[in-house]
C-alpha cells in the first residue's frame, strides 16, 4: 500500500500504528457458541514448533483464551479455517514429542478445497510453505479430520460459510445470524482498515489483488446496505464493529 496513504489514515486507526510507524499486527480467532456445539473460526499462529512464532515473535494465546471462555480444546467440534496463511492455521496442531498432532481432537476441520489444492501447490515449489504443508494441514489429513468443502456451506440455519476468493483461492468469511441480529467474520477480507474506505488498495499477501478487491466491494455493499450488521475482523485494533459511511458519503469503520 502506498505510504502516504498509510499514512493520512493513521489518525482514524491509531491501534494498528506502531510508536516508529510499523503496523501491529492484531490476531484473532473466534469461538461461536449455538445451539448444536461449539465452533472455532481460525486457530491464530499456534505454538512453539508452528512456523508463524518464529516471524511473529511469540507464541500464541488461543488455549489460554478459550479456558478464560470457559470451555478447552475437546469441546470443539468444528473448526472453520478462513484459509491457509499461516497466522491462520498455526495453532490447527500441537506438538507432542515435537511430532504435530491435531489440536482439537474430536473436530472436523473445513477448508475450501480449492485452498488446499493451492497450497499443495506452493509447496511443491517453496520451502517455506512445504513447512507450513507438513506441519498444519497434513497431520489433519493422516488424522481423517480435514474436511474439503466446495463454495458456501451452511453448518446450520445461524453459521453460514461463504467463499470470498481472492486474498487466498480459497478464502472464506462466516455469516453469523441470531433471531434479528447479524454479524460476519470477515477473515482477512481486510487487512488494514485503509481498505474500508479504499477497497482496491492491495494488501501484501493478496493471491489475487483484483479478485480481494472484488471480494471487498462485495462484502462493503452487503453490509452497507443492511446496516447494524457486526464485523469481526482478524487483524484489526478492535475485535468486533460495523462499517458504515461518513458525513462525506465514505464508508468507514466504527468500532463498538
Amino acid at each position: 500500500m502506498p505510504a502516504a496513504a498509510l499514512e493520512d489514515h493513521r489518525d482514524r486507526a491509531l491501534g494498528v500504528y506502531g510508536e516508529r510507524g510499523g503496523w501491529r499486527l492484531h490476531i484473532r480467532a473466534w469461538l461461536v457458541r449455538h445451539a448444536e456445539g461449539l465452533v472455532l473460526v481460525d486457530t491464530g499462529i499456534g505454538q512453539p514448533g508452528a512456523p508463524a512464532p518464529g516471524w511473529y515473535g511469540a507464541s500464541g494465546l488461543l488455549f489460554d483464551a478459550l479456558l478464560h471462555a470457559g470451555t478447552t480444546p475437546d469441546a470443539i467440534d468444528t473448526v472453520v479455517l478462513t484459509h491457509v496463511h499461516d497466522d491462520h492455521i498455526g495453532g490447527t496442531v500441537v506438538f507432542d514429542d515435537r511430532e504435530p498432532v491435531p489440536a482439537f481432537p474430536q473436530a472436523t476441520y473445513l477448508l475450501q478445497r480449492v485452498d488446499r489444492e493451492w497450497q499443495a501447490e506452493l509447496a511443491a515449489d517453496d520451502e517455506e510453505d512445504r513447512v507450513i504443508d507438513a506441519l498444519l494441514l497434513q497431520p489433519l489429513e493422516r488424522s481423517g479430520q480435514l474436511r474439503l468443502i466446495d463454495g458456501d456451506h451452511a453448518l446450520n440455519e445461524g453459521v453460514a460459510l461463504h467463499l470470498a476468493s481472492g486474498h487466498t483461492p480459497g478464502h472464506q468469511i462466516v455469516r453469523l445470524r441470531s433471531g434479528d441480529s447479524r454479524a460476519i467474520i470477515a477473515g482477512d477480507t481486510f487487512n488494514h482498515p485503509i481498505q474500508i474506505s479504499r477497497p482496491d488498495l492491495p494488501s501484501g499477501p493478496d493471491a489475487s489483488p483484483a479478485q480481494a478487491a472484488v471480494a471487498r466491494r462485495a462484502f462493503l455493499d452487503e453490509v452497507l446496505s443492511s446496516p447494524g450488521i457486526t464485523i469481526a475482523p482478524t487483524h484489526f485494533a478492535e475485535a468486533f464493529g460495523q462499517i458504515e459511511r461518513d458525513d462525506a458519503g465514505t464508508a468507514c469503520w466504527r468500532p463498538v
